[in-house]
């Protein structure tokens, strides 16, 4: 079918062709990598909207788009609710279209914005239109990350984890600063079909080739330049993999303590100065020291440490509880402790509770689920003489501007997560690499441990340096890496700024736009 039919389709075959290149971006991102199939998803989208006969219908080109995205690249949110089926199996369909269709309103958004530019802002110069769209693109993003409390994952940027090397302009530019360069990179050859730039197309081209070929130089340069350097202190990572539909159960959840702490007693446990243990790998409520505490404790040398995550409440009864992360000593004494403050809607609490009608249906969907409290917000933790550490509690670490509090640098990351609610899914690798990014950001070592995988440890580029597969129990043991020295550009000025530099460029753009 030639291009300009499939551009004018209308009806289901319009919203199928979209949704298609949507699910073409998807299949970008982790764990696939399927790089080249970025230029049809977003050139087709661009020219699509630029096809369109109004603004509805370039918002529905959007919407759809975002629909098939987001479906593929979430699908994983749906096995969660088969761990207990009986309760929550039925809200498998809300799950696999619901979330996707809300997420996908920001693509419309977009698509809507860009359609404006091109029809009533008079922004027609194809290059300026590709930039505009790049800028809207991550402002959207930007919005994702933020509003309704936030829910950045996937975003487009996140396709050059694929290496080591592409990686690395991060530590400049951010997260919001690859999908940027990956907006622009992807849709530049729609020049080639746009009306009257066929001629004119070719420079572009290059130059979004150059831009790419200069990240990959920066990020040879970059890791040439700076090689992986450890510290003294070695540290021990404990994976279980303890299945989720055990964890807790009130007759298997001693076994599942009793693993941890045979895997972290194992063989060569007398050198290691730090033990990682995953989110909630202690099923119990600690209240400071106790006899769990000590029994803990029990287990590690003189002078270690055991950082784990764990319940926490200062109430009798347990009513009002924590997500939290502990560092115990050799006596059980707590020694430093973190509440998770970004919280998972519907996963660990209720949005809106409270709200009449809204607790009729909590009642019915959720029934006896209760809520964990937030904590203050990003910590940087004192577990003298090691290392300070920022610690991410799972969902945490997907938002770029909240890895560490901004006003004690740590000196390395500890992202600790339970995916073993999504099974061998695309959801934890995903996971993995959006926790690899905040290091590559930060310029700050980070080691993950995750009750059933995957457990790492990067440098303060992302390198990984060692690896538990998903599935698997067992232990990593290395000495903890250095941060950089100098911390990255795109830590040490305001958070974002890259944003607001594409933003003033899009402003730029509608000052100087040339009318028709």
């Amino acid at each position: 079918m030639p291009l300009e039919t499939l551009l004018t389709l209308k009806g289901w075959r319009r919203c199928g062709l979209a949704a298609l290149l949507g699910i073409c971006a998807a299949v970008a991102l982790p764990p696939f990598y399927g790089l080249p199939l970025l230029v049809p998803a977003f050139a087709g989208l661009f020219l699509l909207v630029c096809h369109a006969a109004n603004g509805r219908q370039a918002f529905s080109d959007g919407w759809w788009w975002g629909l098939g995205h987001f479906t593929v690249g979430l699908y994983w949110i749906c096995i969660s609710l088969w761990v207990e089926p009986e309760k929550f199996a039925w809200l498998t369909p809300v799950a696999l279209f619901g979330l996707p269709a809300i997420v996908a309103l920001y693509i419309a958004l977009v698509t809507l914005l860009l359609h404006y530019a091109y029809h009533r802002w008079h922004v027609k110069q194809a290059l300026k239109l590709v930039l505009c769209f790049a800028a809207l693109w991550v402002g959207a993003e930007y919005l994702r990350a933020h509003l309704f409390t936030g829910f950045p994952w996937n975003l487009i940027g996140y396709v050059w984890t694929v290496s080591d090397v592409t990686v690395q302009f991060a530590s400049v530019v951010g997260i919001y600063g690859l999908s940027w360069v990956t907006v622009i990179v992807a849709s530049m050859p729609a020049l080639f079909w746009y009306p009257g730039q066929a001629q004119t197309a070719i420079f572009p081209n290059f130059s979004a080739a150059g831009l790419l070929l200069g990240m990959v130089i920066f990020g040879v340069w970059h890791l040439d330049t700076h090689p992986t350097q450890m510290t003294d202190v070695k540290v021990r990572i404990v994976q279980a993999n303890i299945q989720q539909s055990l964890k807790w159960d009130e007759r298997m959840a001693l076994q599942g303590l009793k693993k941890h702490t045979h895997l972290t007693a194992s063989e060569g446990i007398d050198s290691i100065k730090l033990v990682l243990w995953p989110e909630t790998a202690v099923p119990y409520y600690i209240k400071g020291k106790s006899p769990i505490t000590e029994d803990l404790g029990s287990f590690i040398p003189r002078g270690s440490l055991l950082i784990t995550g764990g319940l926490r409440s200062d109430t009798y009864n347990n009513s009002v509880a924590w997500n939290s992360v502990f560092a115990i000593d050799k006596d059980g004494n707590v020694v430093a402790e973190y509440d998770k403050h970004h919280l998972v809607p519907f996963g660990e609490y209720i949005p809106l509770r409270g709200v009449p009608g809204v607790d009729w249906l909590i009642e019915r969907i959720a029934k006896g689920m209760g809520d964990f409290s937030r904590g203050p917000g990003p910590q940087t933790l004192d577990i003298s003489p090691y290392p300070r550490v920022s610690p991410l509690v799972c969902y945490e670490a997907i938002f770029p501007d909240e890895a560490t509090d901004g006003m004690h640098r740590a000196q390395w990351l500890f992202s600790l997560t339970d995916d073993a609610w999504f099974g061998i899914s695309s959801g934890p690798f995903q996971d993995l690499e959006m926790a690899r990014m905040r290091a590559v950001e930060q310029g700050l070592p980070l080691l993950r441990a995750a009750n059933t995988g995957i457990s790492a440890a990067f440098d303060a580029y992302g390198r990984t340096l060692a690896q538990l597969p998903l599935e698997k129990e067992g232990v990593l043991d290395l000495y903890l890496p250095k941060a950089e020295a100098q911390e990255p550009i795109a830590s040490r000025y305001p958070k974002s700024w890259v944003l607001f530099l594409i933003a003033g460029n899009m402003i730029l753009l509608f000052l100087h736009r040339k009318k028709y």
